[in-house]
């Protein structure tokens, strides 16, 4: 069950990202935008996802410092989907085959997962097991 907690954020986080989730506001691109030109641009979609988050409504369930871990060890998840993950991502997403989509993305996210794990420890990973029951 904890593997599918993780997952489940892994992916929901992941999605966060795609350029598709992020046409929706202009407020938005323009912060991915900054993200991108900034001297760090990890530490700008760090803080671009914590942002987005804070926003859904995270801090009512964990701290400034699990957000900010959380949305590090998924940007750095980000960070090793490579190209021809991308690539087959927004393919799928264009042909607007949700099922392909999914299945990519399932499929990258179950690879990720020890290292999403680690990267966020077991005091996180325990307590966000209980807000997905």
């Amino acid at each position: 069950m904890k593997s599918k907690i993780i997952l489940s954020s892994v992916l929901a986080i992941s999605t966060l990202f795609s350029a598709a989730s992020f046409a929706n506001t202009a407020d938005a691109q323009a912060k991915m935008a900054a993200a991108y030109k900034s001297s760090n641009v990890k530490q700008g979609l760090i803080g671009v996802c914590v942002d987005e988050q804070t926003k859904a409504g995270a801090l009512k369930a964990l701290t400034k410092d699990e957000v900010n871990k959380l949305c590090k060890c998924n940007v750095e998840s980000q960070g090793r989907m490579t190209n021809s993950l991308q690539w087959e991502l927004q393919s799928a997403r264009n042909a607007k085959d949700e099922k392909k989509y999914a299945t990519a993305l399932q499929s990258f996210g179950k690879s990720e997962q020890p290292k999403v794990k680690a990267c966020l420890g077991t005091a996180l990973e325990t307590k966000l097991a209980k807000f997905q029951k």
